[in-house]
Parts: structure tokens; C-alpha cells; sequence
């Protein structure tokens, strides 16, 4: 009894500083709003005009990306660290944003050598396309089940396209060049509403399937052979959450280009606090990945004077330290 209510209280603070790092992002800026305002404004008082322009307009898309973003690439992480049984997995890391990044990049070319000047609509897809290239490379070299074969695989796959994305870039016009940079630099390029509310429900479906494989996924954790041993049918289902794990990678890098280590990050801060357990693991982690790119987009936005840094930018400053600490670790217990 004692350890549950550990765990529903790391639960309950993590959603507490998620809504106070939340406010803080909807509150502070070049026009200070208070708490207050804020609240009256998210609960649909209209009395304050310039309230409810700076919250709905210019904020809260900021808000939702970082959101949409933060718990895609935080249960994206958290299925491909269970897969793989390694914990340095992620879609950064095993290439999968790469192979998005060069679905993008393809998209951009192919678009200015035949005229096309609006991609936004194709850019998700193309990224799709590219990031499921990827895991598919991935889980190919995972067939014999080693995280550093794994891991050494995602990391030569991953500077593989991004040498290929190079090449292509210096073929580029200034224009694309400028674009696709500000995709690879890590950055809420579209906010319109619309856009992020479309892809916020493709995340929140996802979600919602994944809430369904919890049961295998807990089987996971203890390996394939207990995941046999109780009647799950391994190939397909890790095709099946691998799929989950590379739609829910691709919506975040849809929205906030190529954003890495929060995959990383999240899951393995979740599970000091939530063990092993993926029915707690899940909302921590989800809960952790969005509260680590709201406070990234509140430093990003309000660090440095009137220059706004891209968030993916901010997000590897405060996560690789941690990445280098768990991959000692990872070593340490490899050996």
C-alpha cells in the first residue's frame, strides 16, 4: 500500500509541475500576464483584450507544441527502450528522427525542382515515409535481441542520413536551405492552431492504442521468452508497437523538427521513481517528456533577451549531460 501511494504521489507531482511550468509559459514574456489573468483567460473570460490575445495567439500554440511533442517522443521512447531492452533507445539515437529529418529534406528538393512552394501538408507524410525506413533498419539489426549491437546501429544509421541530408542541402536555394535549417535545428516552425490540433489527435489516438498493449508491454520488460511463455505473438506485436513508437516520433518531429534525447530522458527518469511497471511508467513518462519541453520552450523563449533560441537546441543543452551519465552507466553495467 505504502509503495502505491509513493507512486500516485510522483504521479500527482509531476502533473503539478507540469501545470505550474505550463502557467509560467502562458504568463511571462515580453507583456507579464499574472497567474490570474491567465486562469480567467483560459476559462473563457474575454474582458481582458489583450489577455486573451497574448494567451491565445501568441502562447498557447507554443504551449500545445511543446505539449503534442514532449509526450509523443516520451511513450515513443519508453516502447523502443522496452523493445530493444536498452536503455539508451531512442528515436534520435536509433536514427529515426534522422530518417524523418530525410523525408523532409527529399520533400523540400523534389518540391523546388518541380515548383511546388506549399509542402506543409505533404511534410508530415514524407516524414512518415522516412522515419518507418528507419525503424525498419533498426529492428532488422535488433534480430538477435544485443542493445549494444542495436545501438551501434542506430548510431552509424543515423550518420549515414545525416550525410545524405548534407548532400542534399548543399544543393538547396538559399530559401529551402534556410527552411529545412530551421526543421533540423529543432523548432515550432507551424503553430497554426489548426495544424497542432490536427496532430495532437493523431497523438492522442496513438496513445490511446498504446494504453491497449500495456499487458504485452509489461511482458516485455521481462523478456521475449516470458512474453512467449504467456501467449503473445512477439513478431508481430513488436511490428505493431514499433509502428506506434515511429507514428508517435513522426507527429512530434512533424511539429517540433528534429528534437532529441527527450525520448531518452524522460523513460529513464520515470522509472527511479515508477519501477518497471509500464502502467506507471507511462503517464510518468508522458507527464515527464512534456514538462522537459514546456520548461525548454519557457528558457527558449524567455532566456535570452529578445532572441528566441530554437527549442530542439535548448532541449540537448539540458539533456545531454544526463545522456552521458547513462551511457557510463549503461557500460558499466554491460561489462
Amino acid at each position: 500500500m505504502k509503495r502505491q501511494m509513493k507512486l500516485y504521489v510522483g504521479l500527482i507531482s509531476a502533473a503539478v509541475i507540469l501545470i505550474v511550468a505550463s502557467l509560467c509559459l502562458l504568463a511571462v514574456g515580453d507583456i507579464q500576464l499574472s497567474f490570474g489573468q491567465v486562469f480567467k483567460t483560459l476559462l473563457g473570460d474575454r474582458s481582458d483584450n489583450i489577455a486573451n490575445i497574448v494567451v491565445w495567439q501568441f502562447r498557447f500554440p507554443n504551449l500545445l507544441a511543446a505539449l503534442i511533442t514532449g509526450g509523443a517522443l516520451a511513450v515513443s521512447g519508453l516502447i523502443l527502450q522496452t523493445l530493444t531492452r536498452n536503455p539508451l533507445a531512442d528515436s534520435s539515437i536509433l536514427g529515426i528522427n534522422a530518417g524523418a529529418s530525410l523525408g523532409a529534406v527529399v520533400l523540400l528538393s523534389v518540391a523546388s525542382r518541380i515548383g511546388l512552394t506549399d509542402t506543409s501538408q505533404w511534410l508530415p507524410f514524407s516524414a512518415l515515409i522516412g522515419a518507418l525506413i528507419s525503424g525498419c533498419l533498426v529492428m532488422l539489426v535488433n534480430r538477435q535481441g544485443s542493445p549494444i549491437r542495436v545501438l551501434l546501429g542506430g548510431v552509424a544509421l543515423t550518420s549515414a542520413l545525416n550525410g545524405i541530408i548534407l548532400m542534399l542541402e548543399l544543393q538547396m536555394n538559399r530559401f529551402n536551405f534556410e527552411k529545412i535549417l530551421v526543421w533540423l535545428s529543432g523548432s515550432f516552425w507551424n503553430k497554426d492552431t489548426a495544424f497542432l490540433l490536427k496532430n495532437g489527435a493523431v497523438a492522442l489516438v496513438l496513445l490511446i492504442v498504446v494504453i491497449f498493449f500495456i499487458p504485452v508491454l509489461n511482458s516485455f520488460t521481462l523478456g521475449t521468452k516470458m512474453a512467449l511463455g504467456i501467449g503473445v505473438n512477439v513478431k508481430t506485436t513488436q511490428r505493431i508497437l514499433l509502428l506506434l513508437a515511429v507514428g508517435l516520433a513522426t507527429v512530434a518531429i512533424s511539429v517540433g523538427g528534429a528534437i532529441s534525447f527527450v525520448g531518452l530522458m524522460a523513460p529513464n527518469i520515470a522509472k527511479r521513481f515508477m519501477g518497471e511497471r509500464i502502467q506507471y511508467l507511462l503517464p510518468m513518462s508522458w507527464l515527464l517528456g512534456s514538462c522537459i519541453m514546456v520548461l525548454a520552450e519557457f528558457v527558449a523563449v524567455n532566456g535570452f533577451g529578445n532572441a528566441e533560441l530554437p527549442v530542439g537546441l535548448v532541449v540537448a543543452v539540458i539533456t545531454m549531460p544526463y545522456f552521458i551519465y547513462q551511457l557510463f552507466t549503461q557500460k558499466t553495467q554491460t561489462v
